[in-house]
């Protein structure tokens, strides 16, 4: 068990970046070890020309399913977590939000399929009060993030969901302890498994997670589940006292990566005009 302290993760002279001052990049300057979160709290988005906008780049199935929600709070969170994931692609390429293009596997993934910009990957996850996208090169990644509110029946959950070893520490901890366990195994499943791209019937319990420190976060898994633990890195950010969020990042010939946390504004046109 671990409380996890946030800290930005990037730093310049006299402090953090500034991600209201930062230059569009291109795929070729995103360099092969770094890890870029984004994070924003969709209530922060709530003018109507900027709504309006943010309707104008998504895509026509993105608009239709826009258009089924009829919660009026997940129609608005899912309309600035997909502008805002067009808007951070368009960050690191030469081309408007509008037009990024993408193409679904198996158990839905997104992926980008544009022909000039597929060393870009990217994951993005939305909980109440806060969207985060993780964006890479060359390499599969997840996210997920959690308002970590209290929540009935977290031993039933875990029970089925964690492995034995983190179950029985779930069990011995007390209330507060509890919580901040079940939603650290829990996010950390869920970037993982967003990561390599399987269903919901991934056995989760044949995962095991040994969590030293925010950054310092182990993986076994059972025999017969393909791949090595060995083979990824996680890390554990609080970017609110509210919520937890967790990345998985493949390593590939890597070490190690570089984890850089950055707020999102909406500071640049998200049209290509």
């Amino acid at each position: 068990m671990c409380t996890i302290q946030h800290r930005t993760m990037s730093s310049g002279p006299g402090g953090a970046t500034r991600p209201d001052k930062m230059r569009p990049i291109t795929p070729q300057q995103l360099r092969h070890r770094q890890v870029d979160i984004w994070t924003l709290a969709p209530e922060r988005v709530q003018e109507a020309g900027r709504l309006d906008l943010l309707q104008s780049i998504l895509s026509a199935e993105e608009r239709s399913r826009h258009r089924r929600f009829r919660c009026t709070e997940a129609a608005h969170q899912y309309l600035v977590a997909h502008g805002m994931l067009r808007s951070v692609l368009s960050r690191y390429a030469d081309i408007p939000p509008a037009d990024w293009q993408f193409t679904y596997g198996e158990h839905g993934r997104p992926e980008i399929a544009n022909p000039a910009y597929v060393s870009l990957r990217f994951n993005l996850t939305h909980t109440a009060g806060l969207i985060a996208c993780v964006i890479v090169r060359d390499r599969a990644c997840g996210i997920d993030a959690e308002h970590c509110i209290a929540r009935r029946h977290i031993l039933g959950v875990a029970r089925r969901m964690f492995s034995a070893q983190e179950y029985e520490a779930l069990e011995r901890a007390g209330d507060d302890a509890r919580l901040e366990g079940f939603y650290t195994g829990w996010t950390l499943r869920e970037a993982y498994v967003k990561a390599r791209g399987i269903g919901i019937s991934f056995p989760t319990r044949k995962l095991d997670f040994t969590v030293r420190g925010e950054g310092d976060i182990s993986l076994s898994q059972a025999p017969d589940i393909d791949g090595s633990g060995d083979d990824w890195q996680f890390r554990l950010v609080r970017p609110t006292a509210d919520h937890l969020m967790a990345v998985a990042v493949e390593l590939g010939r890597d070490a190690d990566v570089r984890f850089n946390l950055r707020e999102f504004r909406f500071e640049q046109p998200t049209t290509g005009s």
